[in-house]
């Protein structure tokens, strides 16, 4: 689920560009001659890109290797280690815009994979929901904690951001139908279709949910056993990365849903 952070916009080498590129532009038109006026505008806007271009790669230079470390961390099973290494990177968040909020959304899912689900909602809540893994993996943690309003709001919430996200959409349906709201289920479903480009899963899912039978989530991969609704065949139960405590059996799982007609 760990993805790498993407370098976007930087709000302090946007500022200096910025000032630059206007600095050249104002000297330009401080000079009384015509050629200035119409080079002065062309100028400044190449002095800007160049500067803003320039100083992001710079930083970017900075960045990227604390996110390949971090990376490279949670793959050997060092979590904590790699918590630390994104701490580290906070350092450059007023130079690059959303590094911050992408940060604690990476964590946050670190702490979910760990078992520490309180510190997984407090950074996830922080975090940023553009794309699916934040609201992913915050509406699962929300529900788990018997959050269920707030965990569909914050699945339909990532829908709305990211509508080609076939989890979200899924996942979604399948707490509906776990809480005993299959024609809910059923409608989010069918909403998707169309964003989703009738995705042969979801079409699936939606016509077992029609014949009054469970959702098949499996065909999502370690994406849903990631959520830890549900564990793989020959996977050991109640394993966790290094750096972290277990936490006790049972802890913040979901009662059943609601009691209504056995399924097939």
């Amino acid at each position: 689920m760990l993805r790498s952070l993407a370098l976007e916009c930087a709000v302090y080498p946007l500022m200096i560009a910025a000032s630059l590129g206007l600095t050249i532009l104002l000297s330009c038109l401080l000079i009384p001659q015509e050629a200035y006026y119409i080079s002065g505008p062309v100028l400044g806007s190449i002095a800007f890109v160049l500067t803003f271009v320039i100083l992001s790669r710079k930083i970017g230079e900075k960045v990227r290797p604390i996110l390949l470390q971090a990376q490279r961390q949670v793959q050997a099973g060092n979590v904590a280690q790699a918590i630390a290494s994104f701490e580290e990177a906070r350092a450059y968040n007023k130079w690059q815009l959303m590094l911050d909020s992408q940060i604690n959304t990476q964590i946050g899912t670190l702490y979910f994979a760990a078992g520490e689900e309180q510190k997984a909602e407090e950074f996830l809540r922080k975090g940023v929901s553009r794309n699916m893994e934040g609201p992913l993996v915050l509406g699962t943690v929300l529900y788990r904690q018997g959050k269920v309003d707030e965990a569909r709001q914050v699945l339909a919430d990532g829908i709305k951001r990211d509508k080609k996200a076939r989890l979200l959409h899924n996942l979604l349906a399948w707490i509906l139908d776990k809480e005993g709201q299959r024609a809910e289920a059923i409608k989010v479903l069918e909403a998707s279709l169309k964003p989703l480009k009738d995705d042969e899963d979801t079409v699936a899912n939606l016509e077992r949910l029609r014949e009054d039978k469970r959702m098949n989530m499996k065909p999502f991969g370690q994406y849903w056993y990631m959520l830890k609704f549900e564990t793989p065949a020959g996977a050991q139960v109640g394993q966790f990365r290094k750096g972290f405590r277990q936490p006790p059996k049972n802890k913040g799982k979901r009662p059943q849903g609601k009691k209504g007609k056995k399924r097939k």
